[in-house]
């Protein structure tokens, strides 16, 4: 086991945290809990944003403004069908 120095303010932000996961899984969280917690919502957070630069990746051989205009005509079809 390791001891690590954190701000009052951080230690409190931590046991608010602490607090909701207890609350929501109805098991003991300490610090432990919260900062692997935490630790697993950044990864989660990083492998979103791998998708998403890979969904918005430009492909080659494909005029955007083409697409986009496209894109345009499609969604006022949709709207005046909906109507």
């Amino acid at each position: 086991m390791t001891t690590i120095s954190i701000k009052e303010d951080t230690r409190k932000r931590l046991l608010r945290i602490a607090g909701e996961l207890q609350r929501k899984t109805l098991t003991r969280a300490d610090f432990d809990t919260v900062i692997q917690f935490l630790i697993d919502a950044y990864i989660e957070k990083q492998i979103d944003i791998e998708a998403w630069n890979k969904f918005t990746a430009p492909i080659s051989g494909v005029d955007f403004d083409s697409i986009y205009n496209d894109l345009i005509l499609e969604r006022h079809l949709d709207d005046e069908q909906g109507k």
